[in-house]
């Protein structure tokens, strides 16, 4: 069935019905390209919500705070890599620091995606992850005669079906060592991490469903946060007068925090600022956050299942249609958003957005909600926090192209930005 997209009107929120209706599983839950045993690919239901009440406890604030330092420790290893100056191509580089973040913080798993990729080496996440998103849209488009593939022996796919099935067998060998490692009690960094893997450990899973949660958390965990990173880092380029009101925020909490840290006898070189400090500090950097992910949308579109009686905007909807919110033109409706074109990061703290983007579905919306949007607002803070600390950010060269699969990236054009050291800057 077609989708349909809700389109704005005279800035009236998205429908009730809409939040709480079953979501579009689509190609996730292909048992042969997908991930049919993860919260992407389940329906709804008993076995769905053991997997959320569990994947959930990686997400509490209490697990946040444990991640802290790896966050801190993939962000650094980053902007070491940029100190040079000159003109980057940040794409790569915050592909495999988001790769780097997710591995640390909740599998204790050090992927090396950052020193692969700043030693000139390709990632063969990135190029598996492109794939994949590729294969998803291809599997879509084709509808029931995809599940067709996932019946016919390997040597008789099509070529380029054999290579989206290898991209998905590197995250699931990736996943199946993480896995062995858990249930043989291997070492897993920091008690946050443990106390997860233990968690997973013990549930009740086959190995093929703790799989397909891991590879499910990979692939929902990393790119969408690299994508969105690329768009805020483009508009704070490209908005100096923006950008300078957000690196003055960000240098009042480092000042603040260097000034806690010597009155207690605990300072360092460098100077982290924790959960609490970013939240409390930093509104402005939430706000850069959520201008990205309005103006470049990381997951364009989030349909839904219509229930019987739907209607929108006083027309009746077909039962078991697809429905998404237009998530492009509703972030440009004057109606939700005043000078909707201008990137402001002050909108946040407005209430424009709504709690987490709820104006815009921007994690999705009622019961599936994205499990991990918590980490995913810390991570691109701490990353913004520490980047605008350390440089002035500029941009450099033709400005980065769209390119949208599953998800909204540059990937096809990258995206140059000329990061100049501020030696006062370095924490």
């Amino acid at each position: 069935k077609p989708v349909i997209f809700i389109p704005p009107e005279r800035g009236e929120p998205l429908p009730s019905w809409w939040s709480t209706a079953k979501t579009f599983r689509g190609p996730f839950g292909d048992r042969s390209f997908g991930v049919p045993h993860s919260l992407l690919g389940l329906p709804a239901g008993r076995e769905w919500a053991s997997h959320r009440k569990i994947v959930a406890l990686l997400f509490s604030r209490r697990s946040l705070e444990g991640c802290m330092g790896a966050i801190h420790a993939s962000t650094e290893e980053l902007a070491k890599l940029c100190e040079a100056g000159g003109v980057l191509d940040l794409y790569p580089l915050l592909h495999a620091w988001s790769l780097d973040v997710i591995g640390r913080c909740a599998f204790g798993h050090e992927f090396g995606a950052l020193a692969a990729t700043g030693g000139g080496e390709a990632c063969a996440f990135t190029a598996a992850a492109a794939l994949l998103n590729d294969g998803m849209v291809k599997h879509q488009v084709l509808g029931p005669l995809a599940h067709l593939l996932g019946w016919l022996p390997a040597w008789a796919r099509p070529r380029y079906w054999r290579r989206v099935e290898e991209a998905r067998r590197l995250y699931a060998g990736t996943a199946e060592a993480i896995v062995g490692r858990i249930r043989c009690g291997g070492e897993a960094s920091g008690p946050v991490v443990s106390s997860f893997c233990a968690t997973l450990s013990r549930a009740a899973w086959s190995v093929e469903e703790v799989v397909d949660e891991v590879v499910g958390l990979l692939l929902a965990g990393h790119e969408t946060s690299s994508n969105t990173a690329c768009w805020a880092l483009h508009l704070l380029a490209t908005s100096q007068p923006q950008q300078e009101r957000c690196r003055a925020e960000v240098d009042r909490a480092f000042e603040s925090a260097e000034a806690k840290s010597e009155a207690a006898g605990t300072s360092s070189s460098s100077t982290r600022l924790s959960l609490g400090e970013l939240e409390a500090s930093c509104p402005l950097l939430l706000g850069c956050v959520y201008e990205a992910l309005r103006l470049f949308p990381t997951v364009p579109t989030t349909p839904h299942i219509a229930p019987r009686g739907a209607q929108l905007h006083g027309l009746p909807i077909p039962e078991g249609c697809p429905v998404s919110p237009n998530k492009v033109a509703l972030g440009l409706d004057p109606n939700l958003f005043s000078q909707p074109h201008a990137f402001d990061p002050e909108r946040y703290a407005r209430g424009e957005h709504g709690p987490h983007g709820a104006a815009l579905a921007t994690f999705g919306a009622g019961p599936r909600i994205c499990v991990g949007l918590r980490l995913a607002e810390t991570e691109l803070c701490a990353l913004l926090a520490l980047l605008l600390r350390r440089f002035e950010i500029e941009p450099a060269g033709p400005a980065p192209r769209e390119w949208c699969a599953v998800t909204n990236s540059p990937r096809q054009s990258g995206l140059s930005l000329r990061l100049v050291p501020r030696e006062w800057g370095k924490g």
